[in-house]
C-alpha cells in the first residue's frame, strides 16, 4: 500500500495539466460510483491526478490514485485493496483503466454495496459498458464522457486566454457582442489549422 501512495505523490506533484477541462465543473462530486469513459489519448490519467490534486493535494493520504494495470493487482483482488485502503483511513479510490481487471464490474458493485464510507471514480475506454448495458452497475454508476481539446481550450491554451464556454442560447442573443470581445484580444482563426491537424488529443504537449 505504501508504494502506491509514493506513486500517487509523484505523480501528482509532477503533474503537468496548463488546461483546466471544463468536465471538471460538470461532475457531482457527491455521487460515490463515478465511471469516466473517454476514448485512448485524451487525458482520462491526467483528469483523475488533476482531481487529486485539485480536491486534496499530493500529500493527502485520503485519496489514492492507482492503475488496475499492474502487476500487484494479478494477484490481489480489488475489493481487498479497497478494505485495506478504507481501513487507513481512505475516502477516495481513482482507478486508472479499471477495464484491465477482469470482474471489474462485480467488484466495484461489491464496493459500492458494503463500502458506504467510500467513494469510487473510475475511468475506462470509450465503449465501456456501464449503466443499463451492465447489470451489476445499473442504478449505482453515474458516468461522464472526457473527450479531447474543444478548439476553445485549445486556444486558450495556446493565445493564454481564459475564454469561458457559452451556451447556444447565449451564441444566440449575443454572438456579435461574443465575437468582437474574443476578435479584441485574439485571433482564433491563427490557431485553427493547428487545431485541425493535432489540438485535439492532449498528445501535444508532451513534445518537447
Amino acid at each position: 500500500m505504501e508504494a502506491f501512495f509514493k506513486t500517487h505523490k509523484y505523480l501528482v506533484e509532477h503533474l503537468y495539466s496548463p488546461v483546466r477541462r471544463g468536465l471538471m465543473d460538470e461532475i457531482d462530486w457527491n455521487d460515490r460510483l463515478i465511471g469516466i469513459k473517454g476514448s485512448r489519448g485524451v487525458g482520462k490519467t491526467t483528469f483523475l491526478l488533476d482531481y487529486a490534486r485539485e480536491h486534496f493535494g499530493a500529500d493527502n493520504k485520503e485519496c489514492l490514485y492507482i492503475n488496475l494495470n499492474h502487476f500487484y493487482f494479478t494477484e490481489r483482488t480489488l475489493v481487498d485493496f479497497a478494505s485495506e485502503f478504507r481501513a487507513k483511513g481512505g475516502k477516495v479510490l481513482l482507478i486508472d483503466q479499471v477495464f484491465k481487471y477482469s470482474g471489474w464490474s462485480k467488484e466495484l458493485r461489491y464496493c459500492y454495496d458494503n463500502f458506504t464510507d467510500l467513494k469510487i471514480i473510475f475511468s475506462g475506454s470509450s465503449v465501456m459498458r456501464l449503466k443499463e448495458e451492465n447489470p451489476d452497475l445499473s442504478g449505482k454508476v453515474v458516468s461522464y464522457n472526457l473527450r479531447g481539446f474543444s478548439f476553445r481550450e485549445f486556444f486558450n491554451l495556446m493565445s493564454g486566454n481564459s475564454f469561458p464556454a457559452y451556451t447556444f442560447e447565449e451564441i444566440l442573443v449575443g454572438h456579435q457582442e461574443i465575437a468582437k470581445g474574443i476578435c479584441s484580444v485574439g485571433k482564433p482563426m491563427a490557431y485553427f489549422q493547428d487545431y485541425l491537424h493535432h489540438g485535439f488529443y492532449p498528445f501535444f504537449l508532451e513534445i518537447g
